[in-house]
């Protein structure tokens, strides 16, 4: 049985989106903020309402205004005090208002999410103070309004550095009432500065570098080159980006985004942006040096020369055949739909993978399609390997026939199949008749801690272009970082 572990892209899902792609500003020293100024609106009156003591705050309210919780709603710890109370609608379902408040003894890094995930950038915030900032509970926070799953949402937040503490606040709902305001002014935290001092933020760690590696497995000797990325990417999305690559180009979708980059052998030297109309998950090149984009809920469109020169309603998530005349529909089912090019429109035709309960991820190439997920009989994920009509070839699994990981990319090499296994951190191969060889551990064939396998793609030599993304050691920043993958 392996024993890593690894978040599958289902769970991972939820995260929030934001890439930066520089790491090549100055390193001033960041300056601190604000930890505690006086609160300009007035608290409630001592003995006019009812006080909840935590480790980390007080807060006194008035249970007129409606204001309620329940034991579980309540939790405080020596290192985080945390409260939802709820203003409930009168005689029917749900809330009129849902207040989250948390203070936690925590590493930076959470909040520093926070900031990216609610729309304000971190050297801005830390360097040049460019934002305004609203005193709540003694501390003056960042204000954030948006929405949480459609409902207007309004959220303060800020690190106290010297107490090594985040706060946060959440109020979902109708915040304008009058009630919020009047439950935040009975708020006071109580923080310790401890002398603590973060860690560095992105711009002042260390970018990510690795020497070349090999590892046998079987009679196979598999080699690594890290390619370094100039300048490199900063992202906070871990696993959802992809590769493709049409001669000495190489395209990154990064965060959704296209990044074209110029590829010598040895590293990856930016290019240029390239301004889609949407964000896009999916990237296939076929051998005319046409890029395919897909993403759900979004058009099918083709890309050549600098302009997009196709586009198509209708699909889900696609990957298209190297001839770039079709391609697989897929979404999360077994029933997919072949889709066919011709004269300028779009055909499709029912293809059902019926070995295939959940599908987690689908590619082409010259001859098969490989369609990695979990097995209808229930024996884990693997990956079937069907013909260009839907006929299925061989099942790829485990030693004993057991269920992967997740598998993120696979090919077909000059003698059997290579596979990344994100879920396990793995290079995977097998022969051509689906025999299992073995593998090769990331950290014995990259020298990464514990990356997330995104995909790769065939380089024109043979050997594979393979991206993950990497905490930097100093865990200033996650990486996309890439590899050229050999010797199979």
């Amino acid at each position: 049985m392996k024993t890593k572990l690894k978040l599958s892209c289902l769970f991972l899902a939820a995260l929030m989106l934001f890439s930066l792609t520089a790491c090549g500003k100055d390193n001033p020293e960041p300056s601190s903020t604000s930890e505690g100024t006086e609160q300009t609106k007035p608290p409630v009156e001592a003995g006019s309402g009812t006080t909840i003591h935590t480790n980390l705050w007080d807060l006194t309210y008035d249970e007129a205004d409606g204001w309620v919780y329940e034991e579980d709603d309540l939790h405080d710890d020596e290192t985080s005090s945390k409260i939802i109370l709820t203003l409930p609608k009168e005689g029917e379902d749900g809330s009129i208002v849902d207040a989250e408040i948390r203070v936690s003894v925590e590493d930076p890094y959470t909040f520093r999410d926070y900031l990216t995930s609610y729309g304000f950038d971190e050297y801005e915030y830390a360097v040049d103070q460019a934002y305004d900032l609203t005193p709540v509970g003694g501390i003056d926070c960042l204000k954030a309004e948006g929405n949480y799953w459609g409902s207007p949402c309004l959220r303060y937040m800020n690190r106290v550095e010297g107490a090594g503490a985040t706060v946060f606040m959440e109020i979902i709902g109708e915040y304008e009432d009058e009630r919020v305001d009047k439950l935040l002014s009975g708020l006071t935290i109580h923080l310790e500065d401890t002398g603590n001092e973060d860690g560095p933020w992105y711009w002042e760690g260390e970018p990510f570098s690795a020497q070349p590696r090999s590892v046998m497995v079987g009679t196979h000797t598999l080699s690594s080159q890290w390619l370094p990325i100039t300048d490199c990417i900063i992202t906070k999305e871990t696993f959802n980006h992809a590769a493709a690559v049409t001669g000495d180009q190489a395209y990154l979708l990064v965060d959704g985004e296209l990044k074209r980059y110029d590829y010598d052998g040895t590293s990856l030297t930016f290019a240029e942006d390239i301004v889609l109309d949407a964000e896009y998950e999916d990237i296939s090149a076929d051998t005319t040096g046409t890029l395919w984009l897909a993403n759900f809920m979004e058009p099918l469109i083709s890309w050549k020369d600098g302009a997009q020169t196709a586009s198509y309603e209708g699909p889900d998530h696609v990957t298209m055949h190297p001839s770039g005349t079709w391609g697989v529909s897929w979404f999360s089912g077994p029933e997919c739909e072949k889709i066919t090019l011709s004269g300028g429109a779009l055909k499709t035709e029912p293809m059902v993978f019926q070995e295939v309960d959940i599908l987690s991820h689908l590619l082409i190439d010259d001859s098969h399609i490989y369609v990695c997920g979990s097995a209808v009989d229930g024996s884990g994920h693997k990956v079937f390997v069907y013909d260009s009509n839907g006929a299925l070839q061989m099942t790829l699994a485990d030693s004993d026939g057991s269920g992967l990981g997740s598998i993120t990319f696979i090919t077909q090499t000059a003698n059997g199949y290579l596979a990344l296994d994100g879920n396990m951190r793995e290079v995977v191969l097998w022969t051509k008749d689906g025999t299992y060889l073995g593998e090769a551990d990331d950290g014995d064939l990259f020298g990464t801690d514990y990356p997330w396998f995104c995909g790769g793609a065939k380089l024109a030599d043979g050997s594979i272009l393979a991206i993950m993304t990497e905490d930097r050691a100093d865990e200033s920043a996650m990486e996309l970082v890439a590899f050229k993958l050999s010797g199979f």
